[in-house]
């Protein structure tokens, strides 16, 4: 056997298993990367917080009155002052006459599609609040200002109303499945 030859496939052998390592590492990661797009709520685990099913039905009225261009009923369920960003600054949208001026701005087409495009397996929550995907709309339970909950109390998980917080918008779609 001629060592330069032989050294010539090993290295076309290395070249091989390397390609092939490579093709097997997108597919795991394609795998990976699907499986954590999804949220803690609908598949639970120890991040999962106990209003998660209150947070997939506060989702899915939001999607309802987007699809049906409920505007009104849209900023009946944000929480104000309402964290977003108009013209590349971040600013607060202090009522809802404010927010109905600029509803499209706020809720712009990136905005509208990554909400309509989610299901409730996208829907995800941590100490932060609940949010989507790529967190185009984060919401909550609003505790009243001056009010002590006691997190031990059998309603705490319960008692409180959920509300938008921040709208993420100004980023765009370059498709959008929603039609």
């Amino acid at each position: 056997m001629n060592i330069h030859h032989g050294g010539t496939e090993t290295r076309r052998l290395i070249g091989l298993i390397s390609s092939a390592l490579v093709v097997m590492g997108v597919f795991a990661c394609s795998a990976v990367c699907f499986a954590e797009t999804r949220g803690n709520c609908t598949k639970i685990d120890d991040s999962s917080r106990p209003d998660c099913p209150r947070a997939i039905a506060f989702f899915s009225r939001l999607q309802n009155a987007l699809k049906n261009d409920d505007n009104q009923m849209v900023v009946s369920m944000v929480h104000y002052p309402l964290l977003t960003s108009l013209h590349n600054k971040k600013v607060h949208i202090r009522n809802r006459e404010e927010l109905l001026s600029r509803f499209d701005e706020v809720f712009d087409a990136g905005v509208r599609c990554g909400i309509l495009d989610s299901t409730s397996q996208d829907v995800w929550g941590n100490w932060q609040g609940f949010t989507i995907k790529s967190g185009e709309v984060w919401f909550d339970a609003m505790i009243p200002p001056g009010e002590h909950p006691d997190v031990k109390a059998s309603d705490y998980w319960t008692k409180y109303p959920f509300a938008i917080i921040t709208v993420n918008n100004g980023y765009g779609k370059e498709h959008c499945n929603h039609r």
